[in-house]
């Protein structure tokens, strides 16, 4: 029975750690940036608005 018991707290400790190695790869994933896309598509486009209609265009 001693034997039983200690196969199992066994078992758990090395699915705990392969579980907490998992977690920290996971981490590592989330800290990595993603490249940087062309800038000319992430840049805020300036609006001017039309006095007469009050519609907004880009201004190029």
């Amino acid at each position: 029975m001693l034997v039983l018991k200690a196969v199992s707290v066994l078992v758990a400790g090395l699915l705990s750690v392969l579980a907490v190695s998992l977690l920290m790869r996971g981490m590592q994933a989330a800290k990595v940036k993603a490249p940087r896309t062309d800038d000319r598509r992430n840049r805020m486009r300036r609006l001017r608005q039309d006095p007469r209609t009050g519609v907004y265009y880009p201004e190029d």
